[in-house]
């Protein structure tokens, strides 16, 4: 029996206070077990969902029908519906709907989130509280959908979920589907309403970057009502793309990648300058210098969105210009090491954290011979603690990937193309190609009259907006804010907080005064069946690391702490852990140290 779930002091106090029925209580306690089953049967969090109802208050809404042509359908009596539990029906024609039930109110929604297709009834639904509504989150990378609306509320999802009228009559749920659903179709995506240009709107708001902070910031200006001319600059030649896919899935096609479709762009009039490099940006005169197809251009600008992410590192060493020596950012890059990563080829990563560690899972996978070369003792040390870290290190053996740790190169030998890499030890790797993965640095040197942190990035107040020069926002790896927790300025290079940022400024760029409060959320998939999930914002000097589950077995929670506060939550293999966490987070409600270790 999992003691995370049963033992809980939290728990026990809602017990108390009569916020759960004994009943309730009993049957938590039992079911926790579930977290240690095979994976199959790992995902009936009904215990959570109480909990979360009981710890966030009272709020609900009924949820209101996405189509006008509906068919009504049972789907079951109120009996069958637990309070606060979400419930999977089929229906006669094939399709599906999710089932949710909150203080006494009934939701209807689609049964899979829309960024990825998880389904939505593994992971959690909540009745809101502290200002919120009643939400339902994937299991995976903490998509989060308004029951009422369809509406993302936070997360890496561009599109809602399907929202479906609901009542109670006879005893009897009812549902109104549109009559394609109830036939056996497909749900359709949600896409909050969202404005057009006007002619008679003269403001212009530029958008520097063509990554999900830009995307998401022009269709939140466009959903808030924002009717001047938008205008996207992207020195890459795509659209905006899912970028996190590079690194698991080194030879999939681009146009499998778009966030949205050239379509969209024209529909709602968002401008995009594709293949247009930024040489300057005049924070005095509000104007940027740009040049396309060579020919340098100037804009002039109302307000604008820095969000032109980072560069990859490179190694300043002997060699370092060889052929076959890649850094990973964008499709080209990723398809040129998908086309060298044949069977039996000797591929060397640089460096341990994530986009390494995920480079070489999709190297291996494809039979190459993989080495990984890094400072770290071992494998994500300086994020998820040492004893986390070696649990990786023992996985990379086990998969046949040789580990080279407290390393550093000296130098690359060859010719024209690498053939080897030497360590500053005098060892010397064959090597077909180097994947270097060293982190990045913040694309910031064509600002001019700005603050920026010793890393390069922007310096922005909680709003987003940078100080001194209250027109320009950022958002992304770009961007140094303060943390809502502590109030100490930080860079986090995640996609969803990049996303999330972009919907914030943007909303502030229209004088909304939205501060960016979103608990950051990272997910990492290796070697197939490894899905790491981290929440929260772990201390530079991990205080203490508490670990629950079987570390050897690779299914564990990790828990990161300062003080009596936990920081942050890493989970292999036990999902949706990660997503609970950051709900409880948002809401307040995450235990302390000592009442996570009451009971243990």
């Amino acid at each position: 029996m999992s003691a995370w779930v049963s033992s809980r002091p939290w728990m026990q106090r809602l017990l108390r206070a009569g916020a759960i029925s004994s009943r309730t209580y009993s049957r938590t306690s039992r079911m926790s077990w579930c977290l240690d089953l095979p994976r199959s049967n790992r995902w009936d969090l009904r215990p959570l969902a109480v909990m979360l109802t009981a710890a966030m208050g009272v709020e609900h809404a009924r949820g209101t029908s996405t189509c006008s042509s509906t068919q009504r359908v049972s789907l079951g009596k109120v009996s069958e519906f637990e309070e606060a539990s979400m419930k999977e029906v089929k229906l006669e024609g094939g399709s599906a709907v999710l089932v949710h039930r909150h203080q006494g109110e009934f939701f209807v929604t689609s049964p899979a989130c829309s960024h990825y297709g998880a389904p939505l009834r593994k992971g959690v639904s909540s009745s809101g509280g502290r200002g919120g509504g009643p939400t339902v989150t994937c299991p995976l990378h903490d998509a989060s959908f308004d029951l009422r609306t369809g509406e993302v509320v936070r997360g890496p999802s561009v599109d809602g979920i399907a929202v479906y009228k609901s009542e109670v009559k006879d005893g009897t749920v009812f549902a109104h589907v549109p009559s394609e659903i109830a036939t056996g179709g497909k749900h359709q995506r949600v896409l909050k309403a969202m404005a057009k240009r006007k002619s008679s709107d003269s403001r212009t708001f530029v958008l520097l970057g063509g990554g999900c902070a830009s995307l998401a910031a022009a269709e939140t200006l466009r959903q808030e009502g924002f009717t001047g001319r938008i205008v996207m600059v992207t020195k890459e030649s795509h659209l905006p793309y899912d970028r996190v896919q590079l690194s698991k899935a080194l030879d999939k096609p681009v146009d499998k990648l778009l966030l949205r479709p050239a379509s969209f762009y024209k529909d709602y009039d968002i401008e995009v300058l594709q293949g247009a490099t930024v040489t300057k940006l005049n924070t005095k005169e509000q104007t940027i210098q740009y040049t396309k197809d060579n020919v340098p251009e100037q804009m002039k600008y109302d307000k604008v969105l820095v969000a032109t992410g980072g560069s990859p590192r490179k190694l300043f060493v002997p060699g370092s210009d060889l052929k076959n020596i890649f850094t990973l950012r964008t499709p080209e890059d990723a398809a040129q090491i998908a086309a060298l990563a044949q069977k039996g080829q000797k591929m060397i990563v640089v460096g341990g954290s994530f986009i390494g560690m995920e480079v070489a899972s999709s190297l291996a996978k494809k039979g190459c011979d993989v080495a990984v070369i890094a400072m770290e003792t071992v494998p994500f040390e300086r994020v998820l603690g040492k004893k986390v870290g070696a649990s990786f290190a023992r996985k990379l053996q086990k998969e046949g990937v040789e580990w080279f740790g407290t390393s550093q190169v000296r130098l690359f030998r060859g010719n024209e193309t690498v053939n080897g890499v030497e360590l500053e030890d005098g060892e010397v790797l064959p090597a077909d190609a180097v994947v270097v993965g060293a982190g990045v640095l913040p694309n910031t040197r064509f600002v001019e009259g700005l603050s920026l942190d010793k890393n390069g990035a922007i310096i922005v107040n909680p709003l987003l907006q940078a100080e001194n020069c209250e027109n320009l926002f950022a958002a992304g790896d770009v961007c140094a804010y303060p943390a809502v927790k502590t109030g100490q300025r930080v860079r986090i290079e995640h996609w969803d907080v990049a996303m999330q940022q972009g919907r914030t400024a943007a909303s502030n760029m229209l004088g909304k005064f939205q501060p960016f409060t979103t608990t950051p959320f990272f997910w990492s998939g290796l070697f197939g069946n490894l899905n790491l999930r981290f929440v929260g914002h772990a201390p530079e000097a991990l205080d203490r690391v508490i670990i629950e589950g079987d570390v050897s077995k690779m299914e564990f929670i990790s828990y990161y702490t300062e003080d009596d506060e936990i920081r942050a939550v890493a989970t292999v293999n036990r999902d949706p852990i990660a997503v609970v966490c950051a709900e409880l987070m948002k809401r307040g409600r995450m235990p302390s140290v000592s009442e996570l270790m009451l009971g243990w």
